[in-house]
């Protein structure tokens, strides 16, 4: 069976298309469940994502609120400093005094825009015309968080919070108030125990502002996505990845200050609120699953209640169609009314069907006894009727042998040869098995043998050449056409002549099937017209022969061409049949009528 077929076959089954319609039918309510459960999962995760934006700008919030605050000291130093920058001692004495005041500083100075730095906290002067804060100040004058590696007592790293002073929109310097960042660390709101939770705080630059090593800070961020990326970003964001130490992780992205500063969260997938991005996956499957159930329950029921009786069924059929005539087992009284009133129908049909059997059986077999009684009166006939022309043809042999008239003795000589070419006929068809059919090669091979044996005299040794197909024919042909090529092999042997290019005196019958048109073809030689002694087989068309070849030719309904013709140097007679093979009746078949009175011979219906 070719695959296609076997497609065919399975979806073809009542189960699976039921199954298919069902399944187009909860479709739309499958469709509704996920899109449910889907949104559903949405605000879970945005919920979630909310949560750990907001734990994580929480965890950052101490530091976002000291950096507030000192940009909020800067601006208020802002004007003071700028009308004492005349004066560096009483510039220097005002942020030493708010140094000592605020208590989580460590250092305040102002530096003006030729990179000196003449009011500090501490009272010392420097130039700070080489550090990057400044000419990154000098380009950009805006408030900025910047990280500074050796600033700060034991060269600790601080965070340098700078503001800019200007007086009638010119730049005159800007204020820059150090944090040490080993000294905020504390200000984290991460319990020692949350450790799924890491915030790292980073400026508009992408400059990390987290207490301890940066190399180290750096191994726990996205390995994918650089911190530049989010500078600058207005919303906050939380996407998975993974740390560039190859971790999984769930990184959020909250803004604390806009255009100014921001906060990192790398959050532990297996532990906290992190967690959750990865669970309630069952509400998506729950649709599905109950979608498959259906079918299942739909399939199951449909083959314990329906199908696997209707297979039960078929198989009895099956049985019944292939001779099983035994009665089929009843049904199960749980099977439904439906599916017994099936079975009882059937049930009535089998037995039906086993009756009508055994009363044909019957009957055909008494038209059969009848048939080979029929058959046996048949041959019985054909035996009787080929011993009364046997009788008949000795009688014109004791007849011959009292008539001295050699032209009547030729006469009657033929009239024997047509009662045996009858008997022939007989013979063969009590012989065989079909009387209905008969081989038409096998009859003229033998009527071939009796006509030479009776035809052939002293000196007139003819060769014979056959070519005969195995042909059945029914007896209203192959009556008619034994007799004709009776007449047709008698005249030939009677004209028969030595060929002039060979000297021999020869005969060819062929019989041939092309496509149901039977064609017979009878040949002999001819000897030179100026060498023949006897009559001319062209000036004997008036004859008794020739009238009765034309009458079976009438019977078979055939066509006849006949005539003398050659080949090089030899002369020939041809008689050239051709008819079709039919189914004729022998009762409703053409017989046989010959005018004596008139001498005309003609085929008419019975």
């Amino acid at each position: 069976m070719s695959p296609l077929s076997s497609v065919s076959r399975f979806f073809g089954q009542l189960a699976v298309r039921l199954a298919l319609l069902l399944s187009f039918a909860l479709l739309p309510l499958g469709i509704l469940a996920v899109v449910t459960s889907l949104n559903s999962r949405a605000v879970d995760l945005r919920s979630t994502e909310s949560a750990l934006l907001s734990l994580t700008a929480e965890a950052a919030a101490g530091r976002r609120a000291l950096i507030e605050s000192a940009f909020t000291t800067a601006r208020t130093l802002a004007q003071p400093v700028l009308e004492r920058s005349m004066y560096p001692a009483a510039c220097s004495a005002l942020l030493m005094d708010t140094f000592r005041r605020a208590g989580v500083y460590s250092s305040i100075a102002y530096t003006e825009a030729d990179g000196m730095a003449r009011c500090t906290s501490d009272g010392e002067v420097f130039d700070d015309s080489d550090s990057p804060i400044y000419r990154q100040m000098m380009d950009m004058p805006v408030r900025m968080v910047h990280r500074r590696e050796d600033g700060g007592t034991g060269g600790n790293p601080e965070m340098v919070v700078t503001h800019p002073v200007f007086e009638e929109g010119v730049l005159r310097g800007f204020l820059s108030i150090s944090i040490s960042l080993d000294s905020v660390a504390w200000l984290n709101r991460v319990d020692d125990d949350e450790t799924y939770l890491r915030p790292v705080m980073f400026n508009q630059f992408a400059d990390i502002l987290a207490p301890g090593d940066t190399q180290a800070v750096q191994a726990y961020l996205p390995a994918e996505q650089r911190l530049i990326t989010f500078a600058g970003y207005s919303g906050d964001t939380v996407f998975k990845g993974r740390t560039q130490s190859g971790e999984p992780a769930v990184f959020a992205v909250a803004t604390l200050v806009p255009d100014l500063l921001y906060v990192i969260g790398v959050w532990d997938t297996e532990n906290g609120p992190a967690a959750m991005l990865d669970v309630d996956r069952m509400p998506l499957l729950f649709p599905l699953a109950m979608w498959v159930a259906s079918i299942a329950v739909v399939f199951f029921a449909l083959y314990f209640l329906v199908i696997r009786h209707l297979r039960r069924l078929g198989r009895q059929m099956r049985r019944l169609a292939l001779g099983d005539r035994t009665m089929p087992e009843p049904l199960s009284p749980r099977v439904s009314h439906e599916l017994r009133d099936l079975h009882a129908t059937f049930q009535k049909m089998a037995l039906l069907i086993a009756r009508d059997e055994a009363a044909l059986s019957a009957a055909l077999a008494k038209t059969e006894e009848m048939v080979q009684e029929r058959t046996l009166l048949l041959k019985e006939v054909h035996h009787r009727v080929k011993n009364n022309l046997q009788l008949i043809a000795s009688i014109l042999n004791l007849q011959m042998r009292r008539l001295t008239d050699p032209r009547s003795r030729q006469v009657l000589q033929t009239v024997q040869d047509r009662v045996i070419g009858l008997a022939t006929i007989h013979r063969s068809l009590y012989q065989t098995e079909n009387l209905s059919d008969a081989r038409a090669d096998t009859l003229i091979e033998e009527l071939l043998r009796h006509l030479f044996a009776v035809g052939e005299g002293p000196g007139n040794d003819i060769s014979l050449k056959t070519d005969l197909e195995p042909i059945v024919l029914s007896p209203d042909q192959l009556v008619p056409l034994s007799l004709l090529l009776t007449e047709a092999v008698t005249n030939a042997l009677k004209y028969a002549g030595r060929d002039a290019e060979t000297g021999l005196c020869w005969m060819e019958v062929s019989l041939k099937d092309e496509d149901g048109l039977v064609t017979l073809v009878v040949v002999n030689s001819l000897a030179p017209p100026a060498d023949r002694t006897g009559p001319d087989p062209s000036e004997t068309g008036s004859g008794l022969g020739s009238e009765l070849i034309d009458a079976f030719k009438m019977q078979l309904n055939a066509e006849l061409e006949q005539g003398e013709g050659s080949e090089g140097a030899s002369e020939f007679w041809r008689v050239h049949v051709r008819f079709q093979i039919s189914d004729l009746d022998l009762d409703d078949g053409p017989e046989l009528r010959v005018d004596a009175a008139a001498g005309a011979t003609s085929a008419t219906s019975s």
